[in-house]
């Protein structure tokens, strides 16, 4: 029995990094509307600002620490306006991260792209 809860361990320990959450997946609009794929525009997405905040967990529930919230995220990308949420994470045995993804003031930069150069 003791072999078994050995090679068990030593199985979890080489499975390396594993994706839990997929941000392409799990992105929605800021009124919690799932976006499709097809309406995912890279191009604007990478145009915006984005902020990430993240927890860092033990046996994938119990929380060590870390803020994940949207507001902790939008505050670290310096976003005033949150048009689009995300989560991504990862497993490594023992431990997780779950973090909340935000992108938003796309508005502002389109304003800046209208005006006028100088």
């Amino acid at each position: 029995m003791k072999r078994l809860g050995a090679v068990v361990l030593v199985l979890a320990g080489l499975c390396g990094c594993l994706p839990t959450h997929d941000l392409a997946k799990t992105l929605r609009y800021a009124d919690n509307t799932p976006v499709g794929v097809e309406n995912i525009k890279f191009l604007d997405l990478n145009q915006m600002k984005r902020g990430e905040a993240c927890t860092f967990n033990i046996f994938y529930v119990i929380p060590l620490f870390g803020d994940g919230s949207i507001l902790t995220a939008a505050r670290k990308g310096g976003i005033n306006n949150v048009e689009l949420i995300g989560q991504t994470g990862t497993w490594y045995f023992p431990f997780s991260t779950d973090c909340t993804v935000v992108y938003g003031d796309k508005s502002a930069i389109i304003q800046r792209q209208k005006e006028p150069a100088k």
